[in-house]
């Protein structure tokens, strides 16, 4: 839909963190999310995108350390913030990669050309955290969200909570223009 309207709609992507610590306990096997990335293979299969169920016994516990990335990279570059973020999730989603490690999250930024000096530093800074935890506050204070993903609609008001077919995300877009 981007590429099809061009500059007539805007996305914006907002970190939101669903745990503010990595918890061990977290499983993927016999869960909502092996069903939840089994309806999403089904769903994006037409569009090329890949959903592999993850194979390890250990799931991440939490995505902080991605989020933080994009957060630090989008600083730099926004050409490299799109390939991190697009690269984050192959990696998780279609590679079975623990994008909960940080040394993981590092070599994702490597690939998506970011200046890893600056990385570094603003990492060790706590920049990407504390835009992690701006957009968070943000999220719920303004929209009340509370899952991922939401999709708001602003111009219309109109929320998505969960997965939705493109058709229905369609129609909102639509309704949002006219």
């Amino acid at each position: 839909m981007s590429e099809e309207l061009g500059d007539a709609l805007r996305v914006e992507s907002r970190a939101f963190p669903l745990r503010p610590v990595p918890d061990p306990s977290v499983r993927f096997k016999g869960t909502y999310r092996e069903e939840g990335w089994r309806r999403c293979g089904q769903m994006s299969a037409a569009d090329g995108l890949r959903f592999t169920p993850w194979p390890h016994e250990r799931f991440p516990g939490w995505s902080l350390p991605a989020l933080e990335a994009a957060k630090c990279v989008a600083k730099q570059d926004e050409a490299a913030y799109a390939r991190l973020h697009l690269r984050l999730y192959e990696a998780f989603f279609g590679e079975s990669q623990d994008i909960a490690d940080p040394a993981v999250v590092a070599a994702l930024v490597a690939e998506a050309g970011a200046d890893m000096d600056r990385f570094r530093l603003d990492l060790e800074a706590g920049l990407g955290r504390q835009a992690v935890g701006a957009d968070y506050e943000a999220a719920v204070a303004e929209h009340g969200v509370r899952a991922i993903p939401t999709v708001i609609v602003l111009e219309t008001g109109r929320v998505f909570e969960g997965l939705a077919p493109a058709d229905a995300y369609r129609a909102a877009v639509e309704d949002a223009l006219a």
